[in-house]
């Protein structure tokens, strides 16, 4: 133990045991969040990527088109009989939306088709939503595209981010590419937030009727 005690101290960390006989013991090992690893969760938003921490996703689904429709401008999904306030990844960091997928073409010689399957046969721009708790509040995030669990170490942000809503670091991938590390918490006090005042507003148009 004194090694790893010597260890942790050179990285600038600390370590705490408490043990009680009969009981085992509890240790604790802080470490500075330039070398905290997280489980994360690797999502996609056009060409950039970010990660949620494992811990705080809950579950991931595909939005269909015609949820896509339903939620449209109210920021709320029905899933499964709960209401989900979510937010989109895209607008929060004012990121393009993605160009139109490009429609399918028959082939020269191929037989015509009627209009409902030509509909099926164009492509659709997919989105999915992670599903996070924190604290006992549920929120989605929209993005575009799942791409798995991965492993990671935090890095700070420089002085010039710190104010960055939503973000609590970032790290480098594998490819060289910087993806951010999304602050959970602070998204979901975001979406509640947002969902209070709505709820007020709500109240106040009802109370003037």
């Amino acid at each position: 133990m004194d090694v790893v005690r010597r260890n942790i101290t050179a990285l600038r960390g600390s370590i705490e045991i408490d043990s009680e006989e009969g009981f085992g013991a509890t240790i604790r090992v802080r470490l500075p969040l330039t070398l905290a690893i997280i489980d994360g969760f690797l999502v996609g938003v056009g060409n950039s990527s970010f990660v949620v921490p494992l811990e705080m996703v809950v579950e991931c689904v595909e939005l269909s088109q015609d949820e896509l429709k339903a939620a449209q401008g109210r920021d709320q999904l029905n899933l499964r009989g709960e209401v989900l306030p979510f937010i989109r990844l895209r607008e929060l960091f004012d990121m393009p939306e993605p160009a139109a997928p490009e429609p399918t073409v028959l082939a020269e010689g191929m037989p015509e088709v009627d209009a409902e399957l030509a509909f099926l046969l164009q492509p659709v721009l997919r989105e999915n939503v992670v599903v996070v708790n924190y604290a006992g509040r549920r929120a989605g995030l929209v993005v575009d595209a799942l791409q798995g669990e991965y492993q990671t170490v935090i890095r700070p942000l420089g002085a010039v981010f710190n104010g960055l809503q939503g973000v609590a670091g970032f790290t480098i991938l594998g490819s060289g590419q910087v993806a951010l590390i999304l602050d959970v918490p602070g998204l979901v006090s975001r979406v509640s937030r947002r969902e209070s005042r709505r709820a007020s507003q709500i109240n106040h148009l009802a109370a003037v009727d």
